[in-house]
Order: C-alpha cells, then sequence, then structure tokens
C-alpha cells in the first residue's frame, strides 16, 4: 500500500540508469546511495542537472528526465528526503 510518500527506494532510485549510476560515481556522486542523496546539497545538485536537461549528457545516447521525472523528484526532496 502506498502512503503517498515519495520514497528514494521505491521512487527515486528507479530514476536512475546503471549508466547513469556507474558515470556520476567515477565523479564522486553516488546517486544509488541514500545517506549521498539525501544530503539536500547533493539532492540539489542532481536536481539541477536533470531539470535543465545537463544529466544525462547529451552525448550519452540516454533518454532526458521528463517534466514528470524532475517533479518527483523535487516531490521527494519536498516530502524531507523520505527513504
Amino acid at each position: 500500500m502506498t502512503t503517498g510518500t515519495t520514497s528514494f527506494q521505491r521512487d527515486i532510485l528507479p530514476l536512475f540508469t546503471q549508466t547513469d549510476i556507474d558515470h556520476m560515481a567515477q565523479q564522486g556522486v553516488t546517486l544509488n546511495d541514500y545517506s549521498y542523496m539525501s544530503d539536500p546539497t547533493h539532492a540539489a545538485g542532481v536536481h539541477q542537472q536533470v531539470s535543465q536537461g545537463l544529466m544525462p549528457p547529451p552525448d550519452s545516447g540516454e533518454n532526458r528526465w521528463s517534466s514528470d521525472m524532475v517533479a518527483l523528484f523535487q516531490a521527494w526532496i519536498d516530502g524531507g528526503y523520505q527513504p
């Protein structure tokens, strides 16, 4: 049963492809680590990148995030970074 709260494990982590996770890990950004992503500074940086269409990189061959995906990520932030 869904409580209506946006969850990192259920809702946010699946937004990142393995390519995203691997690529960003090389830069010290651990997209699949809740402890890292629930830091407001880190979450804001990722949000900025996906909302501006900078992540995934244009030359990666991966689809940019839709406005719904960006809104879901923002809802997770606004909801207090639920696990």
